[in-house]
This record gives structure tokens, C-alpha cells and sequence, in this order.
């Protein structure tokens, strides 16, 4: 990846509101044994690489005055309203740098389960894992193979391959990331009171209907005693 041109920013930029409307972002940049700096980046420029699902976990080359350094992600804010990036906090990364991150995870080959292909439903339960490892070794995403993956099988952390030094920050468990369930079959709607008293209502009056047929039908010897009378 290219170098990001970062620009200080100072009183003259004025506040936040004029810098976003000249489509420029304010933000921090820190780190440690640093002092912090305030930053504005180009708004096309945060934009196009917040779409990247691994934008949180991937470092970055940026220069600033001059000088070249790699930063890690830590936070975007957004407008409540528009939803639009309003700030950023970037951290500068060395190589002895120990990071905290969460890496997403991806699922491959859904097509081909076995699963799947027999209706099952692939249960999310977790899409990112927060993972503590070396800044240079963070892995840009995770990836789960379903081509084996039937019905009833739980995906663990401990089936997401690993690379070396990189840990989950959760370690008193081997903790679950998805699920493939079976098809979910919906059940008959239960039927009401209303309902149920409308059909015992219908039931009572063919009972009547038929009783009354029954009254109004002679037998052929009550004809033919009529007959003789």
C-alpha cells in the first residue's frame, strides 16, 4: 500500500466543522513514548479505505511532515445523523509494538457445504475475534473452509488457523464462532379462542341441518299407512 499524506492541523484550520466541509477529517495521532499530534486526512482518502473489512486490523503507511511511519486504526466516529466519518484516532506501530484488535473472519466456500446444500443455516455467532499479537504480525483476516461442514457441526476458535504468536484474547475456553443448524421449519400458527369457537359454532349447525333433514324424511311405510287412511 501507497503512503497516506497526512497534514497537521492547527488553530488556522479552524474547527471541525469548517475542516469537514472542506472535506478534510480531524484526528489523533498517537502512540507510545510520543507525543500525541492533531491530523486532518482527505475525506475521499478515509473513506475509500474504511470500506476494506479489515480496515481495523490492517496497518497503514502514512508520512507526516516528511516522515514516514506505520499506524494501526483505533477509532472512527460518525455522525449520528448523516453517518458520515466526523474524526479518527490513529496509533503509531513499531516493531515491538503489542496490539489489541479484532480481526474479522470469513467463511468460504457456503456454496459447496454439505450443510448447506441440504438447507442447513449457517449461525453466525461471532464475525470478528479480538486477538492480541505483534503489530507486524496481525493477520488480516480470518478464514473458515465450510467444504466439510455438516448439519449439527460447531466452528471453535480452536478449528480457525492461527498464525504463530498471534492469541485470542479469550483463553479460559475454547469459545464457539458459528454454528450450521438445520432448516428452520415453521410451525402451525395456534388457533384462537375466536377461532376455535367459530368452528364448534359451524359443527353445532350442520348437526342441525342434518337432524332437521332427518325429521322431514317419511319412511316408505308411514306413505303408504297415509295411503290407506
Amino acid at each position: 500500500m501507497n503512503s497516506i499524506k497526512l497534514l497537521s492541523r492547527t488553530k488556522q484550520d479552524g474547527s471541525t466543522k469548517s475542516l469537514i466541509s472542506k472535506e478534510k477529517i480531524p484526528g489523533i495521532l498517537y502512540g507510545k513514548n510520543t507525543n500525541d499530534e492533531k491530523i486532518t486526512i482527505d475525506l475521499n482518502t478515509i473513506s475509500s479505505l474504511s470500506k476494506n473489512k479489515s480496515f481495523f486490523s490492517q496497518i497503514i503507511p502514512i508520512e507526516l511532515n516528511g516522515k514516514k511511519e506505520n499506524v494501526l486504526t483505533k477509532e472512527i466516529q460518525y455522525h449520528p445523523v448523516t453517518d458520515n466519518i466526523i474524526h479518527i484516532d490513529f496509533m503509531r506501530v513499531q516493531e515491538n509494538t503489542i496490539v489489541t484488535v479484532e480481526v474479522p473472519i470469513d467463511f468460504l466456500n457456503r456454496e459447496k457445504s454439505p450443510g448447506i446444500k441440504l438447507g442447513g443455516v449457517l449461525n453466525i455467532v461471532r464475525r470478528v475475534v479480538e486477538l492480541r499479537c505483534n503489530a507486524t504480525k496481525i493477520p488480516g483476516i480470518l478464514e473458515f473452509d465450510l467444504i466439510r461442514s455438516e448439519i449439527g457441526d460447531s466452528i471453535k476458535i480452536s478449528n480457525i488457523n492461527l498464525p504463530d504468536g498471534v492469541k485470542p484474547t479469550i483463553t479460559d475456553r475454547d469459545f464457539v464462532i458459528a454454528t450450521l443448524v438445520p432448516p428452520t421449519v415453521e410451525a402451525e400458527p395456534e388457533k384462537t379462542d375466536s377461532e376455535e369457537e367459530s368452528e364448534e359454532t359451524e359443527d353445532t349447525s350442520d348437526d342441525k341441518k342434518t337432524e332437521t333433514t332427518e325429521s322431514k324424511t317419511e319412511s316408505p311405510e308411514n306413505k303408504t299407512d297415509n295411503k290407506k287412511n
